[in-house]
């Protein structure tokens, strides 16, 4: 007869052998479910490893790339004073931390004090006539420390700001211009570069320039010919399609961070006492994992869950970022309210995702947007007033300036809004509501305006 202990000892060992079977398919369900995902995006042609990501950004040849002639004008100046708008250079970079810069005209920067910046602006003006740029970074080992050169950059931005605001203030109309588009030479530099730091400093390469323009035009009127210069430069400058490249090189750093993560939280597999017998390692092995909520939530599946999620998110950042405007704003607001749902099961997404904060991210890249076309724009009212030596009334009557049509608003897709001032013009983009309701994205300086 068998006796009640031996019962449920059966009965606990087939409970746990379900267990073990249940929770095993499980977690092949969700693996499944991942190599389904990543191989989605692979079929896309996107990258999903490190190594892929180090391949798509694409190598240059040495005799086209201008970064080597960057790295050397940044070598000419030894004094680098901080700036306000040089990025975070952690992983996952808070848009909100891209302040504005200080008044170009009062700043004074020197390489040394006995000598001058001019070898490293005309290496700066060199360089950013280059067709092609890639700096020297190895995207196939995660770095979670700075990147030299995204610092460097922007210092060399405020450089060629305060070389800008020194030849307007002379009414020196011709290197400024050579300045301003040497600003957005330096943007260009970053073009391909797909990490959210990297878009990041170019959005501010890009705020500095249109500062600096903003100054110029406020100095002094220009003739047609350099008009047509700071149109061409400005109509290059927008890239609709750099954000989503950086959030798709980013998704690889996530797809990197969940291997790390999992092989860490195996519970197979777990580092802890590797040189002991396999007994006394098993019994190590298994204190650990009982005692660790991380590992033994991956034990069951968490970790993949969390991990599928991730997926999904930056899957709707990226196709946000590359919906036109204004659809990809409507698409944001969406995404932020997803984002705000996300539950405490969900503990690595959240913190990445709220720590990339795409919609901050994208909402600063429209504002962005909004300001060039709003450049664009007053380049075509500058244009009218040296036609008719007067300002417009109206954006009616911009018809004989050789313009295309005004461009539209990346916020609600209508025309942008044109004030004329006692003494000058503002145009101005809608996103100024929103950024009531949002301090911090640096939507507030989407405006521009020009005083003379």
């Amino acid at each position: 007869m068998v006796s009640r202990w031996t019962k449920w000892t059966r009965r606990a060992a087939l409970a746990v052998v379900a267990l073990v079977l249940l929770v095993g398919s499980w977690r092949l369900a969700l693996a499944e479910l991942i190599s389904s995902r990543i191989a989605e995006i692979r079929e896309k042609g996107y990258p999903v490893t490190l190594v892929e990501l180090n391949r798509w950004y694409p190598h240059v040849a040495p005799l086209d790339n201008g970064a080597p002639l960057l790295d050397e004008a940044f070598s000419c100046y030894s004094q680098k004073p901080a700036q306000t708008g040089e990025p975070r250079d952690d992983p996952f970079p808070d848009a909100s931390r891209l302040g504005p810069a200080p008044d170009p005209r009062s700043q004074t920067i020197a390489c040394s004090p006995d000598s001058n910046n001019d070898d490293a602006l005309a290496l700066l003006q060199q360089a950013s006539n280059a067709a092609r740029w890639r700096f020297p970074i190895d995207l196939r080992t995660l770095s979670i420390l700075p990147y030299p050169h995204l610092g460097n950059l922007i210092r060399a931005a405020h450089l060629l700001e305060a070389d800008a605001a020194n030849h307007a203030a002379h009414a020196e109309a011709q290197p400024a211009i050579a300045s301003v588009q040497s600003l957005f030479g330096l943007s260009h530099s970053l073009d391909k570069e797909p990490l959210v730091r990297s878009h990041l400093a170019r959005l501010e390469c890009q705020r500095i320039a249109l500062n600096s323009l903003q100054n110029l035009l406020n100095g002094t009127g220009l003739t047609e010919k350099q008009l047509d210069t700071l149109a061409d430069a400005l109509g290059r400058a927008e890239d609709q399609r750099g954000l989503a490249r950086a959030f798709i090189g980013q998704r690889c750093i996530g797809i990197y961070s969940f291997e790390m993560l999992e092989r860490m939280m195996d519970p197979v597999t777990l580092p802890a006492a590797r040189s002991y017998p396999f007994g006394k390692r098993f019994l190590v092995n298994l204190d650990v994992l009982v005692s660790s909520p991380g590992c033994l939530g991956n034990l069951f599946g968490l970790l993949q869950c969390d991990e599928l999620e991730y997926l999904r998110l930056m899957d709707r950042c990226v196709r946000a970022a590359q919906m036109d405007f204004p659809e990809r704003i409507d698409a944001t607001q969406a995404l932020r309210e997803s984002l705000d749902r996300q539950n405490e099961f969900h503990t690595f997404s959240m913190g990445w995702m709220r720590g990339m904060n795409g919609p901050r991210v994208i909402l600063k890249d429209a504002a962005l947007a909004a300001r060039l076309r709003e450049a664009r724009l007053a380049v075509a009212v500058e244009r009218y007033r040296l036609a008719h030596n007067e300002l417009p009334h109206s954006l009616r009557e911009l018809g004989s300036a050789r313009t295309d049509a005004v461009p539209a608003d990346p916020f609600n897709g209508r025309p942008l809004q044109y004030t004329r001032l006692a003494n000058g013009y503002v145009i101005r983009s809608v996103c100024q509501n929103i950024a009531n309701k949002d301090d911090g994205t640096g939507l507030r300086e989407a405006a521009f305006m020009v005083e003379r």
